[in-house]
């Protein structure tokens, strides 16, 4: 069985691509989206695929929080952790109220959030 993606949803390239390069080498295959629309599409054609969303607070059209409200709309148990250099209108406790497993705040250790990604998704599958 194959490993679960990471679907990683930031609106800035760099972010992107160096948290894809980063949790590839953890051994925690990505997908990236730059916006929540292009997330929440993502998510439900790969909603099996996906073990943990790796998310953005602050995105211009759909923030983080009105990301995760749709995409737990497809999938209510949806893994999700935010991240964030300005939570903005937002405050730590809320987001991980809004059902957040974990807030990462810029600039994070890229070897606490592939930690705690991996800790997500559980233990590689027997096969």
């Amino acid at each position: 069985m194959r490993k679960p993606f990471v679907l990683v949803v930031d609106d800035h390239p760099s972010a992107l691509q160096l948290l894809g390069l980063a949790l590839g080498q953890e051994g925690l295959p990505t997908r990236v989206a730059a916006s929540g629309s292009e997330a929440i599409e993502l998510y439900q054609r790969h909603r099996g695929e996906i073990g943990v969303v790796l998310l953005d607070v602050q995105m211009p059209g759909l923030d983080g929080p009105a990301t995760l409200a749709a995409l737990r709309e497809v999938n209510p148990s949806v893994r999700c952790c935010f991240m964030s250099g300005h939570t903005g209108k937002h405050d730590p406790e809320g987001l991980l109220e809004a059902g957040a497993d974990r807030l990462f705040q810029k600039p994070f250790r890229l070897s606490e959030v592939a930690g705690a990604v991996q800790e997500l998704i559980g233990p590689p599958a027997a096969g």
